[in-house]
């Protein structure tokens, strides 16, 4: 008796997934989220920055060359902790200043509230920026069991004193669960929160399973560093900013080898799941080469963000490589639900399970990705179907402090006043990954399809006005003692 070809393959089709289901069992997680990192910020892309620990751990895993993030950081961790675009949330536009009177909805169920149902620890260390008006924004009325960082956009690096130039807001953040803390003081950010991260390892007791969001403050500015890891690219001399920017990616670096050896010496690394990625490009010009734009931009240097995964039971023939499947932020919410066992279905996801496709080579289920639309102070549109890009309307974007009448006078406000304003910006990024060459006019047909694409998005009824009320004075640390604090919005 013959047995059907497609039976005879099944089961050594199935193998590569049975492999990585198995190596699963609720492994460790810890996410690692650096700030402004760029493209062109890490030894696999740029030889002359030293960081050894980081190249290691990417080289010893799967390195995701084709990872994308918002431009600005509230819209990633947004993305990243529902697993939503933050068009169909409202946290498309701005990264909260935080005078700003809201935060990430708490409708939305967020990744730690799902992980703690299946029956894991849950730890935040580091920044949050995710709101903090009303106590039921920040991190511990969030799912996380324990809590130690700063709540705003970035503080000096050693006295964690956040501040912004509009209203003179200006006080100390630092919290340990929701209670004001001096601990550490004086002392570098990183290495600050290296430690808490290792305190959490230390202490984590039995099987039960864990989760570590570990989102340092590095490399955002202001720029600071012990001089020591600046010396290492200028032994000499007044030391330049490149020089101390260069050292606050070595100090990260650091941070993160302390994070692992802990992991190593409380025998729980073989089964730890490592994550790193950074919120958006980098800030400086350089930082993404050779991809065009910023931080706060549509361009690849935006948003195209170096990420790696490190699993020592990943199935060995699958580790140590790069993929150029496309990945996007969204897609870590279910893809580490998948692997915490989590089994109830999700509904109104934007992101894909891709543990399969990292940890068992599988074809990369996505095949699209809409990089942002943003109808706040002026239009902006952008998505990634295969090797095509269009952006519609601008590709940089402005802070909310631009008075709206402005912006009515002198920006494009619809796609109808975009499209008339030749704002349309066409790139094959398989050939033309730097978006030199822009074949809007050139290609037209190309155009209309994904052209056609955003119109069917912004006609679904599914994208969300973005959620920027006016920044409000009680915000001011200056009434509760100095530091920055909740108490002075209702939570929605």
């Amino acid at each position: 008796m013959k047995i059907p070809l497609p039976s005879m393959i099944l089961p050594f089709l199935l193998l590569p997934l049975i492999i990585a289901r198995k190596a699963l069992k609720q492994p460790h997680i810890v996410l690692i989220v650096a700030d402004d990192l760029g493209y062109n910020d890490v030894p696999w892309h740029n030889p002359t920055i030293i960081s050894p620990h980081l190249q290691d751990l990417a080289k010893a895993g799967v390195i995701l060359e084709q990872n994308y993030v918002q431009t600005k950081c509230s819209p990633s961790r947004a993305a990243l902790m529902t697993g939503r675009y933050p068009f169909h949330i409202g946290r498309q536009h701005e990264s909260l200043p935080p005078q700003m009177p809201t935060g990430l909805s708490t409708k939305y169920r967020i990744l730690p509230e799902r992980l703690q149902e299946v029956g894991y620890a849950t730890h935040a260390v580091g920044k949050w920026h995710l709101g903090f008006c009303d106590w039921d924004y920040t991190p511990t009325r969030r799912g996380f069991g324990t809590f130690f960082g700063f709540y705003t956009h970035g503080a000096d690096y050693y006295e964690r004193l956040a501040s912004n130039s509009e209203g003179g807001f200006k006080g100390y953040d630092l919290r340990s669960n929701e209670s004001v803390t001096h601990e550490g003081e004086g002392e570098y950010s990183a290495q600050l929160f290296s430690r808490k991260a290792v305190e959490v390892i230390e202490s984590h007791e039995g099987k039960q399973p864990m989760f570590l969001y570990l989102a340092f403050q590095s490399i955002h500015k202001p720029i600071q560093v012990p001089d020591q890891y600046s010396r290492r690219y200028q032994p000499y001399g007044k030391l330049t900013k490149d020089s101390k920017r260069k050292g606050m990616i070595t100090a990260l670096d650091e941070a993160v080898k302390n994070v692992t050896t802990a992991l190593k010496q409380s025998k729980m690394y073989r089964d730890t799941v490592i994550i790193f990625l950074s919120d958006n490009g980098g800030a400086d010009k350089d930082a993404n080469w050779p991809l065009r734009g910023r931080k706060n931009s549509v361009w690849e240097g935006g948003t195209r963000s170096v990420a790696f995964v490190s699993y020592p039971r990943m199935p060995k023939r699958y580790r140590g490589r790069s993929t150029d499947d496309l990945f996007h932020i969204v897609d870590w919410y279910p893809t580490i639900l998948a692997l915490a066992g989590y089994s109830k279905q999700l509904t109104d996801m934007d992101g894909y399970d891709q543990w399969l496709s990292l940890a068992a080579g599988w074809p990369g289920p996505r095949t699209e990705l809409v990089y942002n639309i943003n109808t706040a102070l002026r239009f902006t549109a952008a998505i990634r179907a295969g090797k095509w890009k269009l952006i519609w309307g601008y590709p940089e974007g402005l802070r909310s402090n631009v008075p709206r009448k402005e912006t009515r006078a002198a920006f494009a406000q619809t796609l109808r006043e975009a499209r008339s304003s030749d704002l349309l910006y066409l790139f094959n990024l398989e050939t033309d990954p730097s978006e030199t060459v822009n074949l809007a006019h050139e290609n037209k047909q190309v155009m209309k399809i994904l052209m056609k694409k955003i119109r069917r998005i912004m006609k679904s009824g599914e994208v969300v006005k973005p959620d920027t009320p006016f920044l409000r004075e009680r915000s001011n640390p200056k009434y509760y003692g100095g530091y920055v604090s909740p108490g002075w919005c209702k939570a929605k």
